[in-house]
């Protein structure tokens, strides 16, 4: 399992609370944890939707801003989840080479959408109840978030 670092307020929250911007919102987001096997969650499949728009992992990972070597580690554990790999790479010739999502991944890919839309339009109402119960304006946190 990959560790992440915590997340950061967005650097322009500040600038958009000086200007009367409001900030509240109230966000889903999936990830789907198969226990011992691993999780998917929106980076992974974006990594692979990268993948699959621009052929290659070094311009998936460089768009994502992200190191090749971590670009590779994370589609390296997508395919160790599954059965079969979900991004195969391809040798290539004159050109190089480059990868591409296999049958399965873009199925994966295609049914965590489907998981993400059917879970928005189930939540629309009670998110919209949450984000018009949140406070006027952030406090600050501490550095820990439980």
């Amino acid at each position: 399992m990959t560790r992440q670092a915590p997340k950061r307020r967005d650097r322009h929250a500040s600038e958009d609370l000086q200007n009367g911007a409001d900030e509240r919102k109230a966000a889903l987001t999936i990830r789907v944890d198969f226990g011992a096997y691993g999780a998917l969650g929106p980076g992974k499949i974006k990594l692979m939707e990268l993948i699959s728009k621009h052929g290659s992992i070094s311009a998936a990972g460089k768009e994502m801003g992200m190191s090749y070597r971590r670009a590779w580690l994370l589609v390296d554990d997508i395919n160790r989840v599954f059965r079969e790999p979900l991004v195969e790479k391809q040798t290539g010739g004159s050109g190089g080479g480059g990868a591409r999502l296999t049958k399965l991944g873009r199925d994966v890919v295609g049914r965590y959408r489907a998981i993400e839309g059917a879970a928005a339009t189930a939540s629309a109402a009670d998110l919209r109840a949450l984000k018009g119960s949140l406070a006027t304006h952030p406090s600050p946190r501490p550095d820990s978030e439980c």
